[in-house]
């Protein structure tokens, strides 16, 4: 087959695959084969029909197949031809075939880009601390006490910690906030919601301004606060915007803490205060190691990031870019936004995806790159324990789990690639230097 390479730009090429009249006729003959074994037609046995009859009764169906295989043939010739690093397929565009005639295959193909791989040894990062004070042990036991704290009903205005129950409803400009941008709707509205007064952190729908204002505020009190959406918010239509929330508190409820005695300690399967510390600092010691790996991870995926620069495949950076919006998507319906509200800012996040799908799809070229020189292969002890951590953080049962990754071969390569990947990283983590 004859092969010719045109330059759509850096990463992207148009392959043009001659193929042979004699190739295709051969491969016809195998399909005419293939359905004359297996039709069945009226008056002849099964694989007795003659070819002209098959031909007949299959004709669209065996110049389907054929086009397919002959693509398939051409673009595995691409691969066999090695004078491109495919990355992925864009587009093929078949010809008409006819009988006794060659015909032309043209393939849009993105390319892994050409660079240098830079040096990723004795790449110096940040010492992570993993120091663990007693302040630190006495603010996660007393976060311990919080979640086990009861909530109990009062009259009395709202304290910072007290959860309060309230319905609030945001204008713009005197217009309903819903009308002014419908698909930030969850921010306008809200009936019997409970929120902690003055939180120290917000998550969700929830507006910084109104959890600061709760305290002070007590059962039946109404009052009005203004909201104004940094530049960089979430909600694209509702940046730099100011909205007046007006509240009316139904309830408040004061939070008790558990007192450190027998029974504290009993729920919590330790025997005493002394226990309690030295489990909650084993913890933290733990989590802040944790914490520290990650963060050498990330730091050395950012330097070795700024060590090259190189054009990107454009349908990978789609790809990751549409994996990013589908993670985020999940995030927020988990969080209890409404399919719709995400739809409408779809286009919104798509873009806001970009660039980090271009950080993604970079660092696991070069990380490909690593893997290739350092030799790094993935072994079936390797698949099964990913496997088995996957199902358990989805909590299916992993044999379910495992039917039905073994029907995904899209999902399956992507699983083998992030372990190939992550074990580059982990030649990059060995070989770092901690400054």
């Amino acid at each position: 087959m004859d092969i010719k390479i045109e330059d759509i730009n850096a990463t992207r090429k148009a392959v043009t695959v001659s193929v042979p009249a004699d190739v295709i006729e051969e491969q016809h003959k195998k399909l005419l084969g293939e359905y004359a074994a297996h039709a069945r037609i009226a008056g002849f046995r099964p694989g007795k029909a003659p070819a002209s009859v098959v031909r007949q009764k299959f004709g669209k169906e065996i110049k389907k197949d054929l086009a397919q295989r002959t693509a398939q043939e051409a673009y595995a010739s691409i691969r066999e031809d090695g004078k491109l690093d495919v990355y992925a397929l864009v587009d093929v565009k078949e010809p008409e075939l006819a009988e006794g005639q060659p015909a032309e295959f043209r393939f849009e193909i993105d390319v892994v880009p050409a660079f240098e791989l830079p040096e990723y040894k004795g790449i110096e990062v940040e010492k992570g601390d993993l120091a663990v004070s007693d302040e630190d042990v006495a603010e996660t036991v007393l976060n311990l006490r919080k979640q086990r704290a009861e909530f109990n009903k009062v009259e009395k205005a709202a304290e910072k910690g007290d959860y309060v129950k309230l319905s609030y409803e945001a204008t713009i400009d005197g217009k309903p906030l819903a009308e002014v941008v419908p698909a930030a709707a969850i921010y306008g509205k809200q009936t019997g919601t409970w929120e902690e007064a003055g939180a120290e952190e917000t998550f969700g729908a929830t507006v910084r301004e109104i959890v600061d204002a709760i305290v002070g505020m007590k059962a039946g009190d109404k009052k009005e606060v203004s909201a104004t959406f940094p530049e960089d918010f979430s909600a694209e239509g509702l940046r730099g915007k100011t909205a007046v929330y007006a509240l009316e508190v139904a309830e408040v409820r004061e939070r008790v803490l558990p007192e450190l005695n027998e029974e504290f300690f009993k729920s919590l399967s330790v025997k005493d205060e002394e226990e309690l510390n030295k489990q909650v600092r084993e913890g933290l010691e733990a989590r802040k190691k944790n914490a520290a790996a990650s963060k050498k991870r990330e730091e050395l995926i950012g330097k070795l990031n700024e060590k090259v620069d190189f054009e990107l495949p454009e349908s990978a950076v789609e790809r990751e870019s549409y994996n990013i919006f589908i993670e985020f998507a999940n995030m927020q319906l988990r969080q209890g936004a409404k399919p719709e509200d995400i739809e409408a800012r779809r286009e919104e996040l798509m873009k806001d995806t970009k660039d980090a799908a271009k950080t993604r799809v970079k660092t696991q070229i070069i990380l490909d790159a690593i893997a290739k020189k350092e030799g790094v292969k993935v072994e079936q002890e390797d698949i099964s324990r990913r496997i088995s951590q996957e199902a358990y953080m989805s909590g299916r049962p992993i044999e379910k789990f495992v039917k039905e990754l073994t029907k995904d071969r899209v999902r399956m390569m992507e699983l083998q690639n992030n372990i190939r990947f992550n074990k580059a990283l982990d030649v990059v983590v060995a070989a770092a230097v901690e400054k």
